[in-house]
């Protein structure tokens, strides 16, 4: 028999070649044991991923996101010494390749010709010529800080993937239906507790438990690397989800919307994380301003309103009401103090160095990287624009800080800029999340930590595609 559709080659030749296979799977089980199954499996799957990424470079793109959200799950689940970061961005690198090979597909090369790239492009070069900055002492982190610079090759594949408004529904709703899993796992951490794997994983470092457990209360963190990461995720989705919830759609998508929005939030309760419940009070002012015109907008935010100060002021006691409580009592919290001090210590150090001690020379980056610079050592600066101004210098932060900026201008812009619900409601889900990511900066790296990085670079690109697309939408389009 031949199989004219699949291959010129018989069938029995195939099946002669799977037998071989099988038998070498079964002898590298018995002469190299168990664990030689599942490296093959996984050897099988990733040749099967390179085949469907080098065809269709959007199959890479999502493949990128989940990694970003399972990976450390899979790490712990396993317990493997492999450095999944480094497959995370050669995957990336793999997709920006296979963006150029796919030749289906029309690209859109106004991508130079707008603020956004040729400043992201400027960051890229000033980070590149820190390899001469004689405060770095250290090459080889200089070296290992350009994995960083991945974020630029998926915001060139972001501007090619998001074509049409089609494409950005289908992301936002892989974004929010991963998102709804990651925090249902969490009420399974809450309700059940942690697994076993899960336990052995936190208690391989002492100064993890004392980090996690608070007030009594064991933070969750679901599938993501921590709890600050999982709730600064949740956080960002749940304010995805507050324009949609009030936008130009059917009852039953809006309400969907937002019973998805308060689930989210209450995982994020779980979290203990103060600096994702300030993102939520962020978002929803901006979003109040933005569109206090709407009547519905305005009943809406006064409910919202109401809500908070409920849970601010109403007799509900526990470990997790404290935190959320304390978020916004932050003179008398002694962690804000000591972040304090410590960015007022550092002060000195930024202002004699304008371009910074150099890249992945602070904290424990230094330490690994650069032993023995005055910047390394067991300690985390918290604050994502603090180590921006540490690494950098005073230029490279105002650098990135107009960079931000410029990416809300561009989206506010691009909102009042058409007249079209569907659009603006998409614009909204963006930059809404952006702006709350960019002032919680301040108190974690949350601009840069994963997930949350992809929804950054994708809303590097969104803010100059959404106003690109038609004007006037279909019927079906508005659904």
């Amino acid at each position: 028999m031949y199989t004219d559709r699949i291959s010129k080659y018989p069938a029995i030749l195939i099946f002669a070649v799977l037998i071989i296979l099988s038998l070498g799977v079964a002898w590298s089980m018995a002469t190299l044991g168990m664990s030689a199954a599942p490296l093959i499996l996984l050897g099988i799957v990733g040749i099967l991923m390179l085949v469907l990424i080098i065809k269709d470079y959007r199959v890479g793109f999502y493949l990128v996101f989940l990694m970003g959200i399972f990976m450390f799950y899979i790490d712990r689940m396993l317990n493997i010494s492999f450095p999944l970061g480094t497959v995370y961005d050669g995957l990336t690198a793999l997709v920006f390749i296979a963006l150029f090979i796919d030749n289906k597909r029309r690209r859109d090369w106004t991508l130079f010709q707008n603020p956004i790239t040729i400043t992201f492009g400027i960051i890229v070069c000033y980070q590149l010529l820190q390899f001469f900055n004689p405060n770095s002492g250290s090459h080889v982190a200089w070296l290992v800080s350009l994995r960083g610079n991945a974020s630029f090759l998926i915001y060139v594949v972001c501007f090619q993937l998001f074509s049409s408004l089609k494409e950005v529904k289908n992301f936002t709703a892989v974004w929010l239906v991963v998102a709804a899993v990651v925090g249902l796992y969490a009420f399974y951490q809450e309700i059940f507790g942690l697994t076993d794997f899960e336990w052995e994983w936190m208690n391989s470092k002492p100064e993890r438990i004392d980090l996690y457990l608070i007030w009594g209360v064991m933070r969750k963190f679901s599938f993501l690397s921590d709890p600050s990461s999982f709730g600064i995720f949740m956080a960002a989705s749940a304010l995805a989800c507050l324009p949609l919830a009030l936008g130009p759609f059917p009852l039953l998508k809006r309400l969907g919307f937002g019973l998805l929005m308060i689930m989210l939030m209450v995982a994020m309760s779980y979290s203990g994380t103060r600096t994702a419940i300030a993102m939520i009070v962020v978002g929803i002012v901006f979003f109040m301003i933005i569109t206090l015109w709407k009547k519905e907008i305005l009943i809406g935010s006064i409910a919202i309103a109401i809500l908070g100060a409920g849970m601010l002021f109403g007799p509900f006691y526990g470990g997790t009401m404290n935190r959320i409580r304390s978020t916004f009592n932050a003179s008398e919290d002694p962690s804000m103090a000591v972040r304090d001090v410590k960015r007022v210590s550092l002060q000195e150090y930024i202002a004699t160095h304008p371009i910074g001690g150099g890249l992945y020379t602070v904290g424990h980056n230094g330490e690994r990287y650069a032993p023995g610079h005055p910047l390394a050592g067991p300690w985390d600066t918290d604050s994502g624009y603090l180590l921006i101004a540490l690494e950098s210098g005073w230029i490279g932060l105002i650098i990135f800080q107009m960079f931000f900026f410029l990416t809300m201008w561009t989206g506010i812009k691009g909102y009042f800029s058409t007249d079209d619900p569907v659009l603006k409601t998409y614009m909204l889900v963006y930059i809404t999340p952006f702006l709350a990511l960019s002032v919680a900066h301040f108190t974690q790296d949350s601009m840069f930590m994963k997930p949350v990085n992809m929804l950054v670079y994708v809303t590097y690109a969104l803010v100059i595609k959404i106003p690109s697309f038609q004007k006037k939408l279909s019927p079906v389009e508005l659904v």
